[in-house]
């Protein structure tokens, strides 16, 4: 569903110098904060297959996910734990040689000081000399068309919309949470351009479309089948959206922060 996206932010993220700066080693420890489904552990394992990693998410599916991508894959020195990344309880102080947390610092805004409890475990739990990698989205590309399509759908009915704070989507935003966390100014930020692709406009919006029970939910059967009509159009009209040999894709914008210990 989300087409690569965040594969591509976390691919530029761990390939940075500054990541690469604190090199890893067969005695790191790395813990994958809000793993999901294993993004980034997949990503370390293919250099470091021998590395010790942590994957941790509040959510037993995907740590269901995460460990049978683990069986598949055959990694080995992999263990899961299933909570919350704003009280890693449990886990102890200090552990950890790399903190990696790729699009977990905003969960929801049902809690907005959530932010700066997970940014302060990531501090808590990351050992001394040791580097933190935090990512969060700058631009949400794709939540324009899901919401103009609602509208042409529904247009008296106002759309569902991921009602996120304006500021976090600022990298200046970002780096207070770190900062603020005990990293003080041993902080930096850097804007980034990855990609949500398909190999076709019409199996992007079919990956669009996954979130339909969320922007859509009660939408009838007829509804639903002109939505990927009008999906197409609205995503094509996006200034995010190109087209290249053997994929279409829109642009997604991320802030990746990178903290010392």
């Amino acid at each position: 569903m989300a087409g690569n996206s965040t594969l591509s932010i976390a691919k530029l993220a761990l390939t940075d110098h500054l990541f690469t700066s604190f090199p890893i080693t067969p005695s790191s420890y790395i813990l994958d904060n809000a793993c999901g489904t294993g993004i980034v552990t997949s990503l370390i394992k293919s250099q470091h297959p021998d590395v010790r990693i942590l994957g941790t998410d509040l959510a037993p599916g995907m740590i269901e996910t995460f460990r049978a991508k683990a069986r598949k894959e055959g990694w080995e020195n992999v263990e899961t734990k299933v909570v919350d990344s704003r009280e890693l309880e449990g886990v102890e102080d200090g552990v950890f040689s790399h903190v990696v947390t790729n699009f977990g610092l905003t969960p929801g805004t049902e809690d907005t000081s959530g932010p700066q409890k997970i940014a302060k475990e990531i501090w808590r739990v990351l050992g001394d000399g040791g580097v933190a990698v935090v990512t969060t989205w700058a631009q949400r590309n794709f939540a324009g068309p899901l919401e103009a399509a609602a509208l042409r759908i529904r247009p008296t009915e106002k759309p569902y919309s991921w009602d996120v704070p304006e500021e976090w989507a600022r990298g200046s935003w970002l780096m207070k949470r770190l900062e603020d966390a005990g990293f003080g100014n041993r902080v930096t930020v850097k804007r980034v351009e990855g990609r949500m692709e398909a190999g076709s406009l019409e199996k992007l919006v079919d990956n669009l479309m996954g979130v339909k029970d969320m922007f859509y939910k009660g939408y009838s059967e007829e509804e639903l089948a002109r939505l990927t009509g009008v999906l197409k159009e609205e995503v094509k009209e996006l200034e995010a959206y190109d087209e290249r040999e053997g994929s279409v894709g829109v642009e997604m914008v991320a802030w990746v922060g990178f903290a010392w210990k």
